[in-house]
């Protein structure tokens, strides 16, 4: 009996020893916010000006995650539900770390559960329109890193190059973006997340420079955000090159990024030279100033896209100039942008459309809230342009809340 009495409180002390160890965090996350706003509405410069506004809300997605660290070895899991683009989002994710000596290696995955059994209009799951109704439609792409402080190679699905966009705007909407109708994109160099491989370089604590590469059989997905103008079709795929920097001089934070993209048939063994191929490229810089209270910004970016054999394509330019001053843990922010779009083909071909855009905001805290007031405008021009004279004014006040 005595010996039994032992091994049972061995066998206690080693679980409350081990628990721990094998224990995960846990945490619950969510989000609100409410807001009002005033604007007028000038369609183009032919119609009249269009009052809207009133007090709205939203809750934020939910989130719920836990964590498990052991030595050298993290894992975290989340289960998140969110709306967004007009239906209701599932997502389960994992994502982990292990190092062993100087590397680090970490790699995450995820997937849309959405919605099972659900039908929308004519009853059809697999068309378009009702996909969000289905099982997600593959496997889930992703990226493992790794990195020894030192050099940190990519190799996946990954947002390898920057944007070097390091704009701050307040609650009114006023900001520009590339693209507006499609990708939404800020200002800066035109890239998103892409299939390839990257290598980081740290040179010092103050400067580190990456050089991307991709290959992957997307045809309308250069550098992870162009699309193709040739008609390419499923023999095709996208081969692109990028470089970018950030360093630190001083005060000034500053960011380049150079990338350039293209398709090819690459089922045809032998391609004419005058193949349909997209060709395009894209550059964004980055700059910021740290004085103290003022923090100055300025966000610069270039795109272009054309078609071999169509001719199609598309120009963006923009730039957006600004500063934020911090008012102790308050903040004040002006932000003025100017865009451009140049079409090759379509109505308006050759036709520069431009947008203006400019908000003052001010940020600050009501105990555990956030709360935003800000005035933002926008003006478009462009001859012959279904939109010429558009104006947009919006007063907004904003109160956020997390929990």
């Amino acid at each position: 009996m005595k010996q039994l009495s032992k091994i049972m409180l061995a066998a206690v002390a080693s679980v409350c020893m081990a628990a721990p160890a094998f224990a995960w965090d846990f945490s619950a996350s969510g989000s609100a916010s409410a807001q009002f706003n005033s604007t007028s509405t000038t369609a183009a410069s032919s119609a009249n000006a269009v009052a809207s506004g009133g007090v709205g809300s939203e809750g934020g997605g939910i989130s719920l995650k836990s964590g498990h660290t052991d030595g050298a070895k993290s894992v975290s899991m989340s289960y998140a539900v969110d709306w967004a683009d007009g239906g209701l989002d599932e997502t389960l994710s994992v994502s982990g770390s292990s190092k062993v000596g100087d590397w680090t290696a970490s790699a995450g995955t995820s997937f849309n559960l959405d919605r099972y059994g659900c039908t929308l209009a004519g009853g059809d799951n697999t068309s378009s329109a009702n996909a969000r109704c289905g099982q997600q439609g593959g496997e889930d792409t992703t990226a493992i890193t790794l990195t020894d402080g030192t050099m940190t190679i990519k190799l996946g699905d990954a947002a390898h190059l920057s944007s070097q966009n390091v704009s701050s705007n307040g609650a009114a909407n006023g900001a520009i973006s590339f693209d507006s109708a499609d990708d939404d994109a800020s200002v800066g160099a035109f890239v998103g997340g892409f299939s390839g491989v990257s290598l980081g370089y740290a040179i010092n604590d103050a400067m580190n420079v990456t050089v991307a590469y991709q290959k992957s059989s997307d045809y309308s997905d250069m550098l992870g955000a162009g699309e193709n103008f040739d008609g390419e079709g499923a023999t095709y795929g996208t081969t692109g090159t990028g470089l970018g920097f950030s360093g630190t001089f001083g005060p000034a934070s500053v960011g380049l990024t150079i990338a350039s993209a293209a398709t090819a048939d690459v089922g045809t063994p032998s391609v004419a030279p005058a193949s349909n191929s997209t060709a395009a490229s894209t550059t964004g810089l980055g700059v910021k100033l740290d004085l103290g209270d003022i923090k100055p910004f300025l966000s610069f970016g270039t795109y272009k896209a054309d078609g071999a054999v169509s001719l199609d394509g598309v120009s963006y330019s923009g730039n957006e100039i600004g500063t934020k001053y911090m008012l102790g843990s308050d903040s004040i922010v002006l932000y003025i942008g100017n865009y451009e779009e140049i079409k090759t083909s379509g109505g308006t071909a050759g036709e520069a459309l431009t947008k203006s855009g400019m908000e003052l905001g001010y940020n600050t805290t009501v105990g555990p809230a956030s709360l935003g007031i800000g005035y933002g405008s926008q003006t478009w021009a462009q001859t012959d342009g279904a939109n010429d004279g558009y104006v947009k004014t919006d007063i907004e006040v904003a109160l956020g809340f997390s929990f």
